[in-house]
């Protein structure tokens, strides 16, 4: 967490798509080999590959929902909090469900097969910039 109020900085510095996938890629990849072991060290160094994607990502996003809004900022970051607390609610419906079938492995692929399909969809964004 100790990453995501450099989130800005780092935009600045290499621009915020570039940021958004490369936030969400540390996300996928550090979710993808999380259920590979259960060495404590190894989940530990997986999970904080994990956060600090997901530490990028959120604050990248909601800078770029801002930027994509125009002149209706306020009403998308409404929209796009909005569709965040439901991913936040149905997160852990669909965690729990994924375990009940016994299988970590299993459970940490499916999710970050759906996070990673949120990294493709980042790559049909276009910002106003480059139209």
């Amino acid at each position: 967490m100790l990453v995501s109020p450099f989130a800005g900085c780092l935009v600045k510095k290499f621009g915020i798509q570039t940021i958004l996938r490369g936030g969400l890629s540390l996300a996928v990849i550090g979710l993808a080999i999380l259920g590979v072991s259960s060495n404590f060290p190894f989940l530990v160094v997986t999970s904080v590959v994990f956060v600090a994607g997901i530490s990028i990502t959120v604050p990248t996003l909601i800078s770029f929902v801002g930027q994509l809004g125009g002149a209706t900022r306020g009403i998308a970051v409404s929209l796009y909090t909005f569709i965040l607390f439901i991913g936040a609610t149905l997160g852990p419906v669909v965690s729990v469900s994924l375990l009940k079938t016994g299988s970590y492995l299993l459970t940490f692929e499916v999710l970050a097969l759906l996070l990673g399909i949120g990294l493709i969809v980042s790559f049909l964004i276009k910002n106003r910039d480059q139209v």
